[in-house]
């Protein structure tokens, strides 16, 4: 049934792309590949992967997990994992993993705090990938009741981290479905992200 699902939705989602004139849907093989893309990473000759692992159910309760999964010339321990963080209510939004030498970044969206009035936050973490401890916070918040982060992923270019979404709030006291972030230098500074919205 699930498979199901997942096929009409992408099937929707292909409709939709080309008739606005985006690109054909990729196979299932590509999307799976994209998927992977997202969750593992590479970090001083180490793979990694992250996971999200419900771990109670009255209340529920999530961990977003990292894992050191091997590599070729990986000289630290395989299997090792660490919780990057813990996630009340409801599950948190897709989760992804970049990396570089320079360390690794986990970023996902989740409820900032165990009523169910809290807003959602785009959390973005900053790993050592040698000890798999957190190194940095640098979570985006939408402006106080004015709404939550509903999506949000990571990528790198170089040194810098980027952050884009969407979003049912204001940011700065923008107005905007979407909104993106720029952390200049972000495994070796404490620097904050520029934000745009639009």
């Amino acid at each position: 049934m699930m498979n199901k699902l997942t096929s009409v939705v992408c099937l929707g989602s292909a409709l939709v792309l080309s008739a606005c004139g985006g690109p054909e849907q990729e196979d299932g093989a590509e999307l799976a590949q994209q998927s992977a893309r997202l969750t593992t990473a590479s970090s001083q000759g180490c793979d990694y992967s992250v996971s999200t692992v419900q771990i109670t159910t009255s209340p529920p309760q999530y961990e977003v997990v990292l894992t050191r999964t091997g590599g070729a010339s990986c000289t630290l321990t395989t299997g090792a994992s660490q919780v990057i963080q813990s996630v009340p209510l409801s599950a948190p939004g897709t989760v992804s993993l970049v990396g570089s030498n320079l360390g690794l970044a986990v970023g996902f969206v989740m409820r900032n705090g165990w009523t169910g009035s809290a807003a959602n936050i785009m959390a973005v973490r900053a790993v050592d990938p040698t000890t798999l401890s957190t190194t940095r916070n640098a979570d985006i918040y939408c402006d106080y009741m004015t709404g939550s982060i509903l999506t949000g992923s990571i990528s790198t270019t170089g040194t810098n981290l980027s952050v884009s979404g969407t979003k049912a709030c204001k940011i700065n006291n923008k107005s905007g479905t979407y909104w993106f972030g720029s952390f200049t230098d972000f495994f070796t500074t404490t620097t904050p992200p520029v934000i745009t919205v639009i």
